[in-house]
């Protein structure tokens, strides 16, 4: 069977004025051409997408796609940005809340299940935003990615700073350790849910409220059993 992409002849967009954009609306065309980017790159990989490929989805020539992109990283990059913009912006409105008399422990529990829930919500954006090294052939040299990347840790790392210095978190490691260590943490059971979405995972929101809770607590019961005992013996003693 042949491919859908090997269909798509080099000739086959249509530059006709129905392309073509009215005056002062150029601005759009950034945005459509990420979009048919961002349809193809998730259907068929960003190794098997051409730019030519893409501007033949949007209707304009391989040329005038150039004027806003030289190459699909760039494109990829874009999208990657749109996506870490989202979570950022939601990310923002916990920490906003979290002033209002929000236990430290409890905010950076917020966080993360913001984190979490918002790229089950947005699988497809946490496919380009954490896949996206491995889909292109070749790195980009834009770093505004990884600035983002960098400032969602960094909100990570301040919340966990005030959990810890409040005495509700205690590792022996530095607070951006410890970040890291729960955003890997919530991020690895999104993508275990996504590459194998036939597995008995329990509904969307329980498998957020158990992640965190086996992260802030744990799931050995051994500490705990060893409270009970010690309060039995002292209840015999007394």
């Amino acid at each position: 069977m042949i491919n859908q992409l090997e269909k798509v002849s080099p000739r086959s967009y249509v530059i006709s004025l129905e392309n073509r954009k009215r005056r002062g609306a150029g601005c759009e065309r950034p945005a459509e051409i990420l979009k048919a980017a961002r349809e193809l790159f998730l259907e068929h990989g960003v190794e098997k997408v051409t730019t030519r490929q893409i501007a033949a989805r949007v209707g304009i020539s391989q040329t005038a796609l150039y004027v806003y992109f030289c190459t699909k990283e760039q494109m990829l990059d874009s999208l990657a940005k749109e996506a870490e913009r989202g979570l950022a912006d939601a990310v923002d409105a916990v920490v906003r809340e979290g002033r209002k008399e929000v236990e430290p422990a409890d905010q950076l529990r917020a966080i993360l299940g913001v984190f979490m829930r918002y790229w089950l919500s947005h699988s497809d954006d946490f496919r380009i935003v954490y896949m996206r090294r491995a889909l292109r052939g070749c790195p980009s040299t834009d770093d505004g990615s990884l600035e983002l990347c960098r400032n969602l840790l960094g909100r990570l790392v301040e919340a966990a700073e005030k959990a810890s210095k409040a005495g509700q978190l205690r590792f022996p490691c530095s607070a951006e350790k410890i970040a890291l260590s729960m955003w890997a943490m919530v991020s690895g059971p999104v993508a275990l849910r996504l590459a194998y979405p036939e597995l008995p995972w329990p509904p969307e929101d329980k498998h957020v409220e158990t992640t965190l809770d086996m992260i802030f607590h744990g799931c050995d019961l051994r500490p705990v059993a060893r409270k009970v005992a010690a309060g039995l013996a002292l209840e015999v003693v007394a």
